[in-house]
């Protein structure tokens, strides 16, 4: 099977005006959403789907039921708006067991890159605050959302 058919909500961007483009990143946050794996798969990595500004850096990773870090990114310049963005995880492609739900997070260096998120979902999507971007053992763990807010989970697929 393809992880290029294993989307956050289960909806993958269908234009560059999916979702709602927010503004308003904060420092030291993971985004968070919920992704369903239906079955085994190999995972190069996540492909996020940038908002209208890109700016700085970003880290995605991924996480298992329980809020532990799966796989995580080597620091990335982001670029391309409105677009998906292919971020490879460290130490090349992971085995991801399925059918199991997961969490696709990203963090950014900089307040001024648009995440890009789900306006509408039956799925939960959140934050985890407290963070710090330049030191990856503040978000090994994460508390995962178990509710859906509006535009703050990622509009992200694996690839």
């Amino acid at each position: 099977a393809s992880p290029r058919l294993c989307h956050t909500g289960g909806q993958p961007a269908i234009a560059t005006t999916s979702g709602t483009n927010s503004t308003d990143n904060t420092a030291g946050m993971v985004y968070l959403a919920e992704i369903h794996v239906p079955n085994n798969i190999s995972a190069t990595g996540v492909a996020i789907f940038n908002g209208t500004a890109v700016a700085g850096n970003g880290k995605v990773m991924l996480y298992d039921s329980a809020g532990t870090r799966v796989a995580i990114s080597a620091t990335t310049a982001m670029s391309g708006t409105t677009a998906y963005q292919l971020i490879a995880f460290t130490g090349g492609p992971i085995a991801v067991v399925g059918p199991a739900t997961y969490f696709i997070g990203a963090i950014y260096d900089t307040t001024t890159h648009d995440l890009r998120g789900h306006a509408v979902g039956s799925f939960a999507t959140g934050t985890d605050a407290g963070n710090t971007y330049a030191t990856d053992s503040t978000f090994a763990t994460v508390a995962l959302p178990t509710t859906f807010t509006a535009d703050l989970g990622p509009i992200a697929s694996l690839y």
